[in-house]
């Protein structure tokens, strides 16, 4: 968006609250309910889904959530040409297995090492120790477990297993061992391994981060090529401004969409770069059943040069409506539709004026 338009929508903005007093209506801010299945979905998927895909999620209107599950997977699917979602297939049958693998008082899944399990998949070798296993006296001093201690077999003070992974070797260095230790002697082994572990044998290249998937775009761009192998993550934020009321006792609040430019999906056309957007947003009052809508359409070529530029230093466009409200419980649909991945998404904030 350029200054000048900038400066317009501001002005504007302004204008429009200055017919309000400047005094803030008593509200509350509600969040989205998340019924159970959503919580179950949550719950399966905790160590696959990204922070931005459970913050979409958790914003998004109940009804909209089918899709985004549907969308989840298939992003995650190795082949899309196939039937079966191999990725899908697999990661289940990962977390049945460490349920019934590694279960003590909770689920399998949720412990160190059904969560290994299920990110990295069966280890090359297993090491196991009963706590008291000795072969040979430590030496004086020694405190703390270590892991050659425990691969030469000399000392535990804990049942430990360890685990080792030939699987990653330019990741990790080398092969990947990771120490687990029973101290409560319930069965519940915590990894004491300082490592980050993710998800690696359970990733398709589109989990990767969007700023690579848009960078890699750009790549392509550079080749001339109108459209992208694969199309970027679709997401944005909102906000809302203060609640105004006005001498008659009327509400309304200014509701903010911000859009990254690498979340957008651009269009050739002759030597520039084209988005295309619909922006609405719709209010909808619980008890008096009021309606509003706002709508507009954004679209603008950008050449190739400042496409990149906006990519690069994670420019974003912002757009601003100013909608009614009314007493009660106010449910405010934001909806981005982007008409070059023909894709839409919405997002919901409800406010409580009393």
């Amino acid at each position: 968006m350029d200054k000048t338009r900038r400066n317009f929508l501001y002005l504007l903005l302004l204008i429009l609250l200055l017919c309000f007093h400047l005094v803030c209506a008593s509200h509350k801010i509600l969040k989205s309910p998340l019924d159970q299945n959503s919580q179950k979905f949550l719950d399966l998927i905790r160590y696959i889904i990204t922070p931005q895909e459970e913050k979409i999620f958790q914003e998004m209107p109940p009804e909209d959530r089918g899709e985004f599950v549907t969308d989840f997977w298939r992003r995650r699917d190795p082949d899309p040409e196939t039937n079966v979602n191999e990725f899908r297939q697999q990661y289940y049958a990962r977390l049945a297995i460490a349920d019934k693998a590694f279960r003590t008082g909770i689920p399998g899944r949720m412990t160190d090492r059904g969560r290994i399990y299920i990110l990295l998949g069966p280890p090359t070798d297993v090491i196991k120790k009963s706590m008291g296993d000795a072969t040979a006296e430590p030496q004086r001093g020694v405190r703390e477990l270590s892991a050659d201690l425990l691969e030469e077999g000399t000392w535990t003070e804990r049942a430990t297993e360890i685990w080792i992974y030939n699987q990653y070797p330019d990741y990790f260095s080398g092969p990947l061992r990771l120490v687990f230790v029973d101290y409560e002697s319930d069965g519940d082994y915590k990894l004491t391994t300082d490592v980050e572990v993710k998800p690696f044998s359970m990733m398709t290249y589109i989990q990767s981060d969007p700023n690579m998937i848009k960078y890699q775009w750009i790549g392509e761009i550079e080749k001339e090529m109108s459209q992208p192998d694969f199309l970027p993550f679709m997401y944005y934020t909102t906000s809302i401004g203060k609640i105004e009321k006005d001498k008659e006792g009327n509400y309304a609040v200014a509701c903010i969409f911000e859009i990254p430019f690498r979340a957008i999906s651009f269009r050739e056309e002759k030597d520039h770069y084209v988005y295309d957007l619909e922006l609405s947003v719709e209010t909808k009052n619980v008890e008096q059943k009021g309606t509003y809508g706002e709508k507009k359409e954004i679209s603008e070529p950008l050449s190739l040069e400042n496409l990149k530029k906006n990519i690069k230093e994670g420019h974003s466009l912002t757009e601003y409506m100013m909608v009614p409200l009314e007493k009660g419980t106010n449910r405010i649909y934001f909806s981005l539709r982007d008409n070059v991945q023909q894709k839409r998404l919405r997002k919901l904030k409800i406010i409580r004026i009393k």
